[in-house]
């Protein structure tokens, strides 16, 4: 890479590795870095994997014009209950709506049924006696008096963070901003968020839980980015610094301490978005993105280089499968299912005597047992490596060794002994049953969209979904897996791939034949001019910004909503045939048949205002001769033969577009390493670099 020139910078803070793709915006040349996560201080990972880059590089820090940030802390932070102390103030007769609920049993044969602990326990939920009707009217005032008691009890109890939700506040937040104000002036080293700015949504349960979340973790995401930040300008940088959303944008910093429930999913969505560029450059508009690492798998259906939405997610499941069994959030994200199964997955033999693998973690810390830091369970890593899918002297590109003889001897002592194996089968079964613990997730996930994932294209990546993939897309039916050059930090260049985005939302209740359109176009209207300010004040141009409208509707008398893209222009009462129209549209989208004529109603209404989305060039590698990329051969372990087989392996970097073989084949990689069975009858490089393995 050139050192000179203008660069953005990617960095993806995982479970296990913190992840760095620096871009050349001349040249589209890229390089990548990756570094253990410092767990107990993230930040001082995120420096020094930066340090090392721009010192290999040869680059200055103020060459950095931007750098975007994705990060688990907030999930990790959720899942693990290590955020502020929380409290609640709502209106009197709700204090107990978290505990309460939407009364949904997800299992209603479990008699020892659990379900999540609210973030905040009963004794710190307080109630005032103020109320706003459904229709926004004001019944009863809140007394500022009243509110100033129930803080002072906070203070007293050690609150740090406070949480307020009244009812109906979502149509009118007067109230909610009256307290906000004394609570500032009273208290004002709390933390606060308030329902009607962290989600002005219908439905009292779920928009009390997402506003706790968003108050809960607002002093450790502050914390933690103004340390990052504060440490980046001693290093010299002097660029734009955004925060990966949720929904696959990105926001200011300010953006982001203030909601940081947005970027609860910012990691995994930027894998998504990689997923979605590649398959659009590689004709592929259709695919399945399978995003593996140290930690968790990821899997996203994307149609028509689009990655799946959702206006709701849970966080934190008890049961992992379950839909209930989480903290509910309200707030736009790219749908995937994920499930604790990565390179660092623990293998274990459960009560019953079988094998079981994840979702316990050996993270970074101490990490698997062949990392050689003290890890004493064996994990996934360690099979890969005993099975012969990873070079002991080659991981992380020579710059970290494996102890291949401690990873034999825990999967032997802890795994094969137990159960009368042979190390070697013992082994195999823990990458197969990780294999099937991903492909049932990923079945599952079809399934709730009715999508059949034998027509999806299997798009890999992160550190270990290479090493998965080829036994992954078998499992499913897929006979094409596609693999992007420096697929281990593929995450890390979707970062690069996302604009500037925010959503804005607002209820508004009603029959469509009944709806005051003057209403619903003002606060349109209010929420298309807050986005172009929060975007024109990052940094775009007006005429840059791009605003898009959605309602969620549903047949009068349903319980759940479609999400129906609105027309253009004006609403009033004569397009309501255009609105209906799209309903039906969408209707037939997701349940494949038409759906009755019935009057519909509308529920929320929600604004997308977004810039342009970044290009990326991908680099050309096309080479004359491959003679270079071979490596040599090593014993690799594949169950369909029942014995090692000498496979060629290559230098990933040394293959470009033309390259042809059949299986087996092994592609290394600094950051990870494709493994192709047998079976595989066509594996090629695209003009887009990808690895295309078909067998079929």
């Amino acid at each position: 890479m050139k050192n000179d020139g203008i660069y953005r910078l990617g960095i993806d803070i995982g479970g296990t590795f913190t992840d760095f793709v620096l871009l050349n915006e001349e040249t589209g040349e890229n390089r990548i870095g990756k570094i253990l996560t410092t767990s107990e201080d993230p930040s001082e990972g995120v420096i020094t994997g930066l340090k090392n880059l721009i010192e290999e590089e040869k680059i200055d820090p103020h060459q950095i014009s931007t750098i975007v940030h994705g990060t688990t802390l907030v999930t990790n932070a959720l899942i693990e209950r290590k955020g502020s102390k929380t409290g609640l103030i709502t209106t009197e007769g709700f204090r107990d709506a978290l505990e309460i609920a939407n009364q949904y049993r997800f299992d209603p044969h479990d008699v020892y049924l659990e379900k999540p602990e609210p973030l905040v326990p009963r004794h710190l939920r307080f109630t005032v006696d103020e109320r706003v009707l459904a229709d926004g009217t004001v019944s009863k005032s809140l007394v500022r008096g009243e509110l100033e008691e129930r803080v002072r009890k906070f203070q007293e109890m050690g609150v740090e963070a406070l949480a307020i939700c009244f009812m109906n506040s979502y149509k009118n937040g007067v109230h909610e901003k009256e307290a906000l104000n004394i609570i500032n002036e009273i208290a004002p080293e709390m933390y606060v968020s308030i329902s009607s700015e962290v989600i002005p949504e219908i439905r009292e349960f779920e928009r009390t839980s997402t506003t706790v979340a968003n108050v809960f973790v607002k002093a450790t995401v502050e914390i933690y980015l103004q340390k990052v930040i504060q440490r980046l300008e001693d290093l010299g940088f002097e660029g734009n610094f955004f925060m990966m959303l949720s929904n696959g944008g990105i926001c200011t910093v300010e953006t982001a301490c203030e909601f940081p429930v947005r970027i609860l999913e910012s990691g995994p969505a930027a894998g998504a978005l990689a997923a979605s560029m590649y398959g659009e450059k590689s004709s592929f508009p259709n695919v399945l993105s399978f995003d593996m690492g140290g930690t968790t798998a990821k899997s996203c259906i994307i149609e028509n280089n689009t990655p799946l939405k959702v206006n709701e997610f849970e966080v934190a499941r008890v049961y992992r499968f379950k839909k209930g069994s989480g903290l509910p959030i309200k707030a736009s994200v790219i749908e995937m299912i994920e499930i604790g199964a990565g390179g660092g997955s623990i293998a274990y033999i459960d009560k019953f005597g079988l094998l079981k693998v994840g979702p316990q973690s050996a993270g970074s810390n101490p990490g698997p047992v062949s990392y050689g830091l003290g890890g004493t369970e064996p994990t996934v890593t360690d099979a890969d490596l005993v099975l012969g899918y990873l070079d002991p002297h080659f991981f992380l590109g020579g710059k970290m060794k494996l102890d291949k003889d401690a990873a034999y001897k825990a999967i032997k002592e802890k795994i094969a002994d137990p159960l009368g194996l042979d190390p070697i089968e013992a082994a195999w079964g823990i990458h197969k049953v990780v294999n099937e613990n991903m492909s049932n997730a990923a079945r599952i996930h079809a399934i709730e969209y009715g999508k059949d994932l034998a027509q999806f294209p299997l798009f890999a990546f992160g550190g270990a979904g290479p090493v998965h993939a080829y036994n992954v897309a078998k499992n499913l039916g897929v006979d094409v897996v596609a693999l992007p050059l420096g697929a281990g930090t593929t995450s890390a260049l979707g970062l690069l791939c996302a604009p500037l985005a925010f959503d804005y939302v607002r209820s508004y209740f009603g029959h469509l034949d009944a709806l005051d359109w003057n209403e619903v176009n003002r606060f349109f209207a209010e929420m298309a001019d807050e986005g172009r300010k929060l975007l024109t004040a990052a940094g775009l141009q007006d005429e840059e910004i791009a605003v898009s409208r959605s309602c969620d509707m549903r047949y009068i008398g349903q319980g759940h909503e479609a999400n129906v893209i609105l027309p253009e222009g004006e609403l009033h009462e004569d397009r309501i045939e255009e609105i209906e129209a799209s309903f039906q549209r969408t209707y037939e989208e997701l349940y494949h048949q038409a759906g009755p004529d019935m009057p519909l109603e509308a529920l929320t209404w929600r604004v997308s205002v977004s810039g342009p989305r970044p290009q990326i060039p991908l680099e050309s590698l096309n080479q004359d001769s491959y003679k270079k990329a071979l490596k040599g051969e090593r014993e690799v372990y594949f169950d369909g033969q029942g014995s090692f087989i000498k496979t060629p392996v290559y230098d990933r970097y040394l293959l470009g577009a033309g390259f042809q073989t059949q299986g087996p084949a092994v592609f290394e990689e600094h950051e990870s390493t494709v493994v192709v069975g047998v079976e595989a009858k066509d594996i090629k490089i695209d003009e887009q670099n990808n690895l295309i393995v078909r067998w079929s």
